[in-house]
């Protein structure tokens, strides 16, 4: 029975091991996540600068020009509570703006996508980012998104 007992506890515990191994440690995981709800808050505030450009013919100075009580729109904070840094903006051109982040994971050489409620296929590659601060230039195609 003792070497059954003892059997039992190494099984567990190379399981454990491995799971570790194959999805990397729970801080990574929550790093992961947090990066992936990064790319969720820039691609929503790209949305929204995107209809105030189609509404108003401009981009907005700043991001606090997008919050709105109506529609009920507020700029997303990072969602590490730990975290120093917020979301960046800021006007290039007449039809073009940089977003910034800052990440703790890279998805630039992921291959497959992990299983989330978030399609982030849809994404492709628009949306890779490395560690650290990582800023995303958008132009906005005036043949495709026409002014309302």
């Amino acid at each position: 029975m003792k070497y059954i007992t003892y059997g039992v506890i190494t099984v567990v515990a190379i399981a454990v091991l491995a799971g570790f191994f194959v999805i990397g440690s729970p801080g990574d995981e929550r790093s992961r996540r947090f990066d992936e709800q990064r790319v969720s808050d820039l691609s929503l505030i790209q949305n929204q600068l995107l209809n105030y450009w189609q509404a108003k013919g401009n981009l907005p100075e700043s991001l606090g020009a997008l919050q709105d009580t109506i529609s009920g729109f507020s700029i997303p904070n990072d969602p590490d509570p730990g975290a120093t840094s917020t979301y960046q903006y800021s006007i290039r051109g007449p039809d073009t703006f940089l977003l910034c982040a800052v990440f703790s994971t890279s998805n630039v050489n992921e291959v497959g996508i992990k299983p989330h409620p978030i399609d982030y296929r849809s994404w492709g590659d628009n949306w890779k980012h490395d560690i650290g601060k990582t800023c995303f230039e958008r132009t906005i195609d005036k043949d495709l998104y026409k002014r309302q």
